[in-house]
């Protein structure tokens, strides 16, 4: 990987784990429950990215067409 890649690799995963541990910081009120665990927001929003990439790759299977579909 180039530098250029590293350093953005490095900022990215920097920004992420201070958004997580800004709910030790950040008083939040929540409505549910369940929305009052710690760094809750954090974790649904990459379950839910996870869960959408399953499905994405699930719904690809039915949909997906030969490499050759066009040619015929």
């Amino acid at each position: 990987m180039s530098n250029n890649i590293k350093k953005l690799w490095l900022g990215f995963i920097l920004v992420l784990a201070l958004l997580f541990l800004s709910d030790i910081i950040i008083h939040r009120h929540s409505y549910f429950e369940i929305d009052g665990f710690f760094a809750f927001p954090s974790l649904y929003g990459f379950l839910s990215c996870v869960f959408l990439v399953f499905i994405s790759k699930l719904i690809g299977i039915f949909l997906k067409r030969p490499e050759d579909y066009y040619d015929n």
